[in-house]
């Protein structure tokens, strides 16, 4: 199905508010609920008419009402369009960012069938453990196989914790893995996100939190912001940094004190595939001044966001939002360049003596450079769109779970 390809063909993480994945996006709270199109008339009138034509006027209708660029929307001929998600696609807006990107690349619609299934489908990528001498401090989980204490070739002791998706559970698995880390009494941490395309965003907050301290309670993690319509959601929208698990699973309830590191400097590794989730964890410490000093490669460039709503057999997901960190900075559609360009090496495990990318972040330890051979990528005049595939489709990634 040519629409299913298409979406799978865009990949990145996707950040979805309230509940998640599961329903349309709002409820009777005018806070949460996008206004009715004026133009258009309100969606809900044409919500479950599944004539070609009556499933045509529910997307214009709702593409006016949720989608972030709803004002730049190209003036079309819905009859031109024999299959409704051809015209979903044609009414997105293409046009160059401020990066010189199409600026949405990551919308999609697809069967509910079908989304409901990649939903329950597990992401966490299937990898080899890091092997070697360094002591491991717990047993693999699939999202946080790998942690351990690294030492740099002056001695100095860093935690390493390999993180490879946010998903349900994964938050219990790094405070775990956190308190491991603070009570082995490092001076460093090096989180590796290279593999790691996304997931829950309450679980990015937690991750944050616990490197950043004390010192960044209440402090602002991350800006939500909706079209000019939706002002009431965007003031309702920020999530904030805190000393206590504000989103609970199964092990840690809600009020939870996190295991808190309080650094003033973070080692990320990074590459093309760390997307969404993972770039809020890089771009949201450093809206509050902790140096993130990231290794490797671009990131995939990711800050929007979808609330998925379905209608007639098929599931929506247009671009509804973007993500700020606390001094309002979310454009980075072109990826977060790596302070240290390093090319990873595949024949390499991750987290092992020889991973280039943990070596390099262990020498910048040390002496404050990057390792010879390597070189600052942060400014680049070329931006390009990311050049492996995320392994999960643009609509899931950033999901908010709701409170529990």
């Amino acid at each position: 199905m040519k629409n299913t390809a298409r979406l799978l063909a865009v990949l990145g993480c996707s950040l979805s508010l309230l509940a998640g994945c599961g329903g349309g996006g709002g409820g009777d709270d005018p806070a949460t609920t996008p206004p009715p199109s004026s133009r258009f008339g309100s969606s809900s009138n044409y919500a479950g008419i599944c004539t070609v034509s009556g499933q045509k006027q529910f997307v214009r209708s709702y593409l006016d009402e949720v989608y972030l660029w709803y004002n730049e929307i190209p003036e079309i001929d819905a009859s031109k369009y024999a299959s409704v998600s051809d015209y979903f696609y044609a009414l997105l807006v293409t046009t160059p960012d401020a990066a010189g990107l199409p600026k949405d690349r990551f919308s999609a619609v697809l069967p509910t069938s079908i989304a409901q299934s990649m939903r329950d489908q597990s992401f966490a990528p299937a990898l080899p453990a890091a092997a070697g001498s360094d002591a491991l401090l717990k047993d693999h989980t699939d999202a946080v196989p790998v942690v351990k204490v690294v030492t740099s070739p002056s001695g100095r002791r860093s935690g390493y914790i390999q993180f490879n998706d946010h998903e349900a559970g994964s938050q219990d698995d790094l405070i775990t893995a956190f308190r491991q880390i603070r009570d082995s009494s490092v001076q460093d941490l090096v989180l590796d996100l290279r593999y790691n395309s996304g997931g829950f965003l309450y679980v990015a907050l937690a991750a944050a939190s616990m490197v950043a301290g004390p010192d960044a309670e209440g402090r602002v993690f991350e800006q939500l912001r909706y079209n000019d319509k939706r002002g009431a959601e965007s003031a309702s929208s920020t999530l904030h940094f805190s000393s206590r698990v504000q989103f609970a699973e199964s092990q840690y309830p809600r009020g939870s004190t996190l295991p808190q590191l309080g650094l003033k400097r973070l080692y990320v590794l990074a590459s093309s595939q760390t997307c969404s989730a993972s770039e809020s964890i890089i771009n949201d410490l450093r809206g509050i001044d902790v140096e993130v000093i990231q290794i490797g490669g671009t990131t995939c460039g990711k800050p929007y966001g979808f609330t998925r709503r379905d209608n007639c057999g098929l599931a929506y997901f247009p671009v509804e939002f973007q993500g700020q960190n606390a001094k309002g900075f979310g454009d980075y559609t072109a990826g977060l360049r790596p302070t240290c360009n390093v090319t990873d090496n595949a024949a390499t495990v991750a987290g092992s003596a020889s991973d280039p990318l943990l070596t390099a972040a262990l020498s910048h330890m040390d002496s404050g450079a990057c390792p010879a051979g390597t070189q600052s990528a942060q400014r680049s005049s070329t931006p390009t769109a990311s050049s492996k595939a995320p392994s999960r489709p643009a609509w899931m990634g950033r999901l908010l779970a709701p409170e529990r």
